[in-house]
């Protein structure tokens, strides 16, 4: 089963350098995974799973979430793919946003 970590960067406009900048790991272990000439530890695997925030299964490319993209309509599944590119800041500004937008309702 291969690791769909260069789909989940590029589907967040990372460098393989900036994905092992965040994980705190080097650029060359980045494409060997990529590559499939080696994976990364258990810990790696959670941390990578974290900030494309996607489950484990989703990374190894299984479809466990196939409810959840199914009751989704199209817009909420585009939100989230421009959620995943914002950085921490501009993540918790949207929640507050969303927040005081839903208080008005």
């Amino acid at each position: 089963m291969r690791l769909m970590i260069k789909e989940y960067r590029e589907e967040l406009q990372l460098t393989q350098k900036q994905l092992a900048e965040k994980i705190n790991n080097l650029q060359r272990n980045v494409s060997n995974w990529e590559k499939g000439t080696s994976e990364p530890d258990c810990d790696t695997i959670v941390k990578l799973a974290d900030i494309f925030d996607i489950s484990i299964d989703e990374l190894y490319g299984r479809q466990t979430s196939v409810i959840n993209k199914n009751q989704s309509t199209g817009v909420e599944i585009n939100i989230m793919k421009y959620v995943r590119m914002l950085s921490d800041t501009q993540k918790f500004a949207l929640l507050q946003f969303l927040k005081e937008i839903n208080n008005k309702i």
